[in-house]
């Protein structure tokens, strides 16, 4: 099968002149031929963290997916239509899914739109839901917020009643107003900082922040000072190798060693929690502004470039 993998080289992104083989689902899984795939930051970041990275050479980009089942398992069965994540790559024609990790997609929901939602949205969804910002009276400061998970955000935040200050360019300020944030702040402006007038110091419950990571600048020692007295930090990318050492070392300690009110956020797949999304695009409490690109060579790379420049306004999926 064609596939975009990780070089043996270097784990750079290259498109595969070379056919994989078909991968073979366990019992738990399904194999499905994939119909379209999305994107993230987290597969670039992939491979420079030292506790995954030995696992990316030849591996197939990518873990949003969604597709149709071409080998069943348990209530999956041949021709259902799902999606979720792909452990072992989602940039490819055909890809195996723990059947724990899938979840069916909707009458009206087109498998593009599916395919967007798995990393970005999901994990958006739940470090407001777990840190306990998706109810009325809460506050969020999401930083990237006209991006792929910003943009989910901002929706998901509002459609359980919290309060919404947003940082963007101004180019996205009329865009991250209609997905309906409270203030939006306008990093681009002379002088920016945070806490400002806008959004003083103590004012949210959280900071979200999208932008922060090792190729781009660091939000938090300013942004830190927007949150209240116990508020968190949760960023979706680090800026060192030691906070992401630290995230998985917590996973398997009974304490945590991150650092106090600091939380990387890294998505839990799971069917409840992709329905809930399901039931949100339906309902049409959630939108995702997506830009489609071809499953060549040239369509990957596309779809890497603008994750690169950082400068892409919702979600880029490939469509197969």
């Amino acid at each position: 099968m064609k596939a975009c993998i990780y070089t043996p080289e270097k784990s750079e992104v290259k498109w595969s002149t070379q056919e994989l083989a078909l991968p073979t689902p366990a019992a738990d899984q399904v194999q499905v031929k994939v119909l379209a795939a999305s994107i993230n930051p987290i597969d670039l970041a992939l491979p420079v963290i030292p506790i995954v990275q030995k696992d990316c050479p030849g591996r197939p980009v990518g873990f949003d997916f969604a597709g149709e089942v071409t080998i069943g398992s348990g209530e999956y069965k041949k021709g259902d239509l799902v999606y979720g994540v792909a452990r072992q790559g989602s940039f490819c024609e055909y890809t195996v899914a723990d059947v724990s990790r899938i979840a069916r997609i909707p009458k009206g929901m087109s498998p593009v739109v599916a395919a967007s939602l798995p990393v970005a949205t999901l994990v958006g969804y739940q470090a407001l839901r777990d840190y306990g910002i998706l109810s009325p009276g809460k506050s969020v400061l999401i930083i990237g917020a006209s991006g792929g998970t910003g943009a989910s955000a901002v929706q998901i935040a509002k459609a359980h009643g919290a309060k919404v200050y947003a940082v963007c360019s101004g180019r996205n300020a009329d865009y991250v107003k209609s997905l309906g944030a409270d203030v939006v702040l306008d990093y681009t402006k002379d002088g920016f900082q945070l806490p400002n007038d806008q959004c003083p110091a103590g004012t949210v419950d959280m900071v979200y922040d999208c932008v922060t990571s090792m190729q781009d600048m660091n939000y938090e020692p300013t942004a830190r000072g927007t949150l209240k007295e116990g508020g968190m930090y949760v960023c979706t990318n680090a800026t060192n190798l030691n906070d992401w050492m630290a995230f998985f070392v917590d996973r398997l300690v009974p304490f945590s060693v991150q650092r106090p009110n600091y939380s990387l956020a890294l998505v839990d797949c799971n069917t409840k929690d992709l329905n809930d999304l399901s039931d949100m695009v339906s309902s049409g409490k959630l939108h995702i502004q997506i830009k489609e690109v071809a499953f060549t060579a040239e369509g990957c790379k596309e779809a890497v470039d603008a994750i690169v420049s950082r400068k892409i306004r919702g979600k880029v999926v490939i469509k197969m």
